[in-house]
């Protein structure tokens, strides 16, 4: 049972990272910034996908990965 929970888990986070790398393509390959320049980042793009699935109303992109 907890096999199970945690590999579906595990599949939904994948495929929210695949979505929010598709999205932001700066996430897939974060030029050379200092590293608190790129924690700004990964936070930046984490606050505006959530505002966007809290306030769209359709996912093109997160239903892409269906």
């Amino acid at each position: 049972m907890f096999n199970f929970a945690h590999a579906s888990l595990r599949n939904v986070i994948e495929r929210i990272f695949g979505v929010w790398k598709n999205r932001w393509r700066i996430l897939l390959d974060i030029p050379s910034y200092k590293f608190a320049t790129q924690c700004k980042i990964v936070l930046a793009t984490m606050a505006l996908h959530n505002f966007i699935r809290k306030y769209a109303i359709e996912e093109v992109e997160f239903y892409k990965c269906d």
